[in-house]
């Protein structure tokens, strides 16, 4: 199944799973191979860095690039003694790529999966996507993306310490919400935030009725819907592939946020 949700673990970073170019290679029985890697050259998805992702079924193994064009993703899905699968993802849209039994390569263009797709594809005045989010990261600055949740209570109520964290250690904030929550939800909780909020967060906090609705397939793909609060770490018009799951005091902040903004920095 596509884009099967992630088991969270309680880490407080995202895993570091080892990466690698052309893991398919390490695939035995693999149909249409052959093909496949002709497909892969010429797309220049053999380029591409991967990670195993979670897989439908124990005998399929899927693996997830680490994306380095915001909006743009693969997911090669193989099982043995058969043909490799691949879904490409670009903004909104989904191709499905496969081989037929003479290996020849068919592609449809496939929806969102059921619980996925009112959230991408309902229009509202809040929605923050991913050309949002290239605004935002090619601003030749370092920042935070923090994204949030009314249904995961801690991550309302941290939304204005990080905040205030993020700026004191000179990183531009934003904040965006779980695209799955009713308006009535998302403005509930950020007024009883508010009225919760001590005096110097107070002073940093946006208007109860204002909220950014994450509507970006890019975040989607790198977090997924699992685990609220996630916060992104973006430097020199990239977004680090690993993220920080969960509240932070202070200093871990500045550490973790640190090491990954300087990674990037030095990234080419």
């Amino acid at each position: 199944m596509l884009l099967r949700s992630l088991i969270v673990l309680a880490l407080t970073y995202s895993a570091a799973n080892g990466s690698e170019l052309m893991p398919w290679k390490k695939i035995e029985n693999l149909k249409c191979s052959e093909e496949f890697n002709k497909v892969a050259a010429e797309k220049n998805w053999d380029k591409e860095n991967y990670r195993e992702h979670l897989a439908s079924f124990y005998k399929e193994t899927v693996l997830r690039n680490q994306s380095t064009e915001i909006g743009e993703w693969l997911e090669v899905h193989m099982t043995p003694n058969s043909s490799p699968e691949m879904v490409f993802v670009k903004d909104n849209a989904i191709t499905r790529f496969s081989f037929d039994k003479n290996c020849g390569l068919v592609s449809k263009n496939e929806s969102w999966p059921w619980h996925l797709e009112k959230s991408f594809t309902m229009k509202t005045n809040e929605d923050w996507d991913n050309s949002d989010l290239r605004n935002l990261v090619s601003s030749k600055k370092k920042g935070m993306i923090y994204f949030w949740s009314p249904r995961f209570v801690y991550s309302v109520y941290e939304l204005p310490k990080m905040e205030l964290m993020a700026k004191k250690l000179g990183y531009t904030f934003t904040a965006v919400v779980d695209p799955r929550a009713s308006k009535e939800e998302i403005e509930g909780a950020l007024e009883v935030m508010h009225k919760n909020s001590k005096k110097e967060f107070q002073r940093i906090l946006a208007s109860k009725s204002t909220f950014l609705r994450n509507t970006s397939t890019d975040l989607y793909m790198r977090g997924e819907f699992n685990h609220f609060p996630v916060t992104y770490i973006y430097n020199n018009n990239k977004i680090h592939h690993n993220w920080i799951t969960g509240i932070m005091k202070e200093n871990g902040l500045k550490s973790l946020a640190d090491t990954f903004s300087n990674e990037l920095k030095g990234a080419k």
